[in-house]
């Protein structure tokens, strides 16, 4: 029932210069190889944007982002993690603020499970005093999620979305793990992040458990 999967990095900064991210700069600093760039990119003072077939990264003055799809297979996994942990290693002097990992999972339902009734199934029960006035079969719930985790802030944001090629409702389960770095002195800050970006795959574990958890009852 789980389908696709999509996964984010995200780092934020008091300011990014992405004037640094030439095309040249990604290549020589072992970033990405030379092989591997593909379709329109964009390089200068105010944005960097370039691409894999796999992820897309952006480059702003507040914040630096790769997506890809979790499905993709292991290589490009390392490979959006190796963009932020060279980028961290050799801009180290950048005024980071946080990293986000991001996890965005789509589940449909079982065969022959219409959708209102695979939702109120999972989401669409308990004491809350509103439930009752979404008694129609049009309702549609979710549900929103908040605690620490380890290192991290975990926030998860379960919803009903229409999504896909065929435009079917499925329900997104988007997690942030967030980790915030302001509070670290300047020199710490970079190694920091390279320890907690190695958590990469653990989140992404735990987080398809969840969603196998969720989807089940």
């Amino acid at each position: 029932m789980i389908e696709n999967v999509f996964g984010g990095i995200v780092l934020t900064a008091q300011s990014f210069n992405p004037s640094i991210f030439t095309e040249a700069w990604l290549i020589e600093n072992q970033i990405l190889p030379q092989d591997s760039l593909t379709g329109p990119r964009v390089y200068s003072p105010e944005i960097a944007q370039f691409q894999t077939p796999h992820l897309q990264v952006l480059v702003i003055p507040p914040k630096m982002q790769v997506l890809f799809g979790l499905q993709a297979g292991r290589a490009e996994h390392e490979r959006a993690t190796n963009i932020m942990v060279r980028t961290v290693q050799l801009l180290p002097q950048t005024p980071y603020q946080a990293l986000g990992l991001n996890f965005d999972h789509f589940a449909s339902p079982p065969d022959k499970e219409e959708f209102g009734a695979f939702d109120r199934r999972l989401l669409g029960s308990g004491d809350y005093a509103l439930l009752g006035e979404f008694s129609g079969g049009d309702a549609r719930f979710g549900r929103y999620l908040s605690k620490d985790f380890g290192d991290w802030r975990l926030r998860l944001d379960i919803k009903p979305v229409t999504a896909g090629p065929d435009n079917r409702e499925l329900l997104q389960f988007s997690f942030n793990f967030h980790h915030d770095v302001s509070h670290a002195s300047q020199t710490e800050r970079s190694s920091e992040l390279v320890r907690v970006l190695g958590m990469w795959e653990s989140l992404r574990a735990y987080s398809d458990d969840l969603v196998k958890r969720g989807t089940q009852q």
